[in-house]
């Protein structure tokens, strides 16, 4: 039986855009947008995108966001005056971005597409990064080749998958023994019941996909408890110390080799 279509997975997330169903606002409002903006620092804090992202470093520089989703990092690298271009496989995040970017008088480049066929030139991007999304798409190794070969020598990838040696994982692995449901089916609903693909990947297993790249650096973050009477136990503040071990979110940033003269 073979996998999910790049159309499976175009699809699922045009009708369930990213964590839109947690907030209560309408989608492109800019209440939406404050909400969303909110959620998402939960669990990756402002200082902790300043860290990963750089953005003060790319200033006039030409940064692509594969999956944009609805702009917020992209938003980021613009208010830091970065040329930023955004491609997602729907056009329902592509609009999202698109008002994102008009309610904060932001320039930006919009357009659908699929991570795996990047309509770009090799070499056009002095930052590609990839946040939460690799791990969706049918062929997650060409996609990866795809922002390697977008990539100016020197520049930098960034990118965030599931980690499999996470609390989550380890959660979702129990609860498939006890219901006798495949624990990949359970990694899919982790975003959504009928998304089509999800996955996890091991520090190794990122290393490995960054395979050509130099300076590769990974690490772990996000790490919350059961919820238990609409709030989470054991509190974040207990279980910090344990996020870069046994977190939910799994980070890679390398650089693209420059070639010898």
């Amino acid at each position: 039986m073979s996998g999910p279509s790049v159309r499976d997975v175009r699809a699922f997330w045009e009708g369930n855009p990213v964590a839109a169903a947690a907030v209560p606002y309408e989608p492109g409002s800019p209440a939406f947008f404050e909400y969303f903006d909110r959620l998402r620092e939960e669990h990756e804090p402002a200082r902790l995108s300043r860290r990963l992202h750089e953005y003060d470093e790319f200033g006039a520089r030409r940064v692509l966001d594969v999956g944009c989703g609805n702009g917020y990092v992209l938003s980021r690298y613009a208010r830091a005056g970065a040329e930023v271009v955004g491609i997602d496989v729907t056009s329902t995040a592509v609009d999202l971005s698109r008002r994102r970017f008009a309610l904060d008088r932001l320039a930006g480049r919009f357009l659908v597409g699929s991570a795996e066929e990047l309509p770009f030139p090799t070499d056009a991007f002095d930052c590609v990064c990839s946040m939460g999304v690799l791990h969706h798409t049918p062929n997650t190794e060409r996609a990866f080749g795809e922002l390697r070969r977008v990539l100016r020598p020197g520049g930098l990838l960034i990118v965030m998958l599931y980690h499999r040696h996470s609390a989550v994982y380890w959660r979702l692995r129990l609860r498939s023994r006890r219901g006798g449901r495949a624990v990949e089916d359970l990694v899919n609903e982790v975003d959504g019941v009928g998304n089509p693909k999800g996955d996890v990947y091991t520090r190794a297993e990122l290393r490995t996909l960054l395979d050509g790249l130099e300076d590769v650096r990974c690490s772990v973050a996000y790490l919350r408890g059961l919820p238990i009477g609409g709030r989470h136990f054991p509190p974040r503040a207990i279980l910090r110390p344990f996020a870069s071990r046994w977190g939910w979110n799994l980070y890679g940033k390398a650089r693209k080799p420059v070639a010898s003269p």
